[in-house]
């Protein structure tokens, strides 16, 4: 940083989570760590038609030096419906099909219903638990009483894995893209074009990463059904990667609880709000009208 102050002689320096804005006489930059290849990255996104991420400005050491996005501030939900769009403009043009082989399909089958059994298990332990209790104080009385709502969500959930692997079973290609892999309403921008940022942790896997990314960090920041709706306009999800993303997200994670009863109450709320809110986007897909 000592290198990058020197030659650029900053005014003012603001540190935001991982960047630091440098204010010189020239204007505002970000400068970053290099934690991957970003110029590789940007290199292949340009062959694809796709250029909306900030341009490296100069390189110090282990430093990326980024020029810094004026952006406006507009409304959350127009600019999640605007995120939806930029994302599958993303996923749309990176995209391509690579072989597969059914290990492969197992081994994912096997790794998430490893998964539900170890956090069904963790509830199922944590209600018997409760249920010893004389008195229940309100976070276990909260978690008691929706008991139910997540043991059908764990029956659910074991349902639709197996309704995935019977559409996975005789696949020998799946569709991956570039994904940006750390998705959140705050690293998208709206400046004199649209702008994602922080692509630090970026990958090629399945679209549906990003979107599960993006879910676990907003689902109650905005509509996300509008998101959805949003994004299959640009992006059309197939099937098994709808129905992938909705198993992975009705996965609750195990609530932490501690000495603290506040605190216990509220992550009990947030859990059960996850619950419902993921609930009440599913639950449309599976009307009628949508069953194939």
């Amino acid at each position: 940083m000592k290198k990058i102050n020197k030659k650029l002689k900053p005014n003012k320096i603001t540190i935001n989570g991982k960047s630091k804005i440098l204010c010189t006489d020239n204007g505002k930059c970000v400068v970053k760590e290099k934690t991957q290849d970003i110029k590789e990255l940007h290199t292949y996104l340009n062959t694809r038609g796709f250029n909306n991420y900030p341009e490296i400005i100069d390189q110090e050491d282990s430093k990326y030096i980024y020029e810094y996005i004026d952006h406006v501030s507009i409304p959350i939900n127009q600019k999640s419906a605007d995120m939806a769009f930029l994302l599958g403009s993303l996923h749309e043009k990176t995209s391509y099909y690579k072989p597969i082989t059914a290990d492969y399909i197992k081994e994912i089958h096997e790794t998430i219903e490893g998964n539900i059994n170890y956090i069904e298990n963790y509830y199922t332990n944590l209600f018997d638990e409760i249920s010893k209790d004389v008195v229940m104080s309100p976070s276990n009385y909260l978690l008691i009483r929706n008991s139910s709502k997540l043991i059908s969500n764990f029956k659910y959930i074991k349902h639709e894995l197996d309704n995935w692997f019977k559409l996975m079973v005789d696949k020998t290609k799946e569709r991956v893209a570039y994904c940006h892999n750390n998705l959140t309403i705050d690293h998208y921008l709206k400046g004199n074009k649209d702008y994602l940022i922080s692509w630090d942790n970026y990958t090629i896997d399945s679209p549906v990463l990003d979107l599960i990314n993006l879910y676990k960090n907003d689902y109650n920041k905005y509509e996300f059904s509008n998101f959805l709706e949003n994004y299959n306009n640009a992006f059309k999800l197939s099937d098994e990667e709808r129905k992938l993303f909705f198993i992975v997200i009705s996965l609750p994670n195990p609530i932490k609880l501690n000495q603290n009863e506040f605190d216990n109450t509220r992550e009990t709320n947030e859990l059960l709000t996850y619950i419902y809110k993921t609930e009440n986007l599913i639950r449309p897909y599976y009307s009628p009208q949508n069953i194939k």
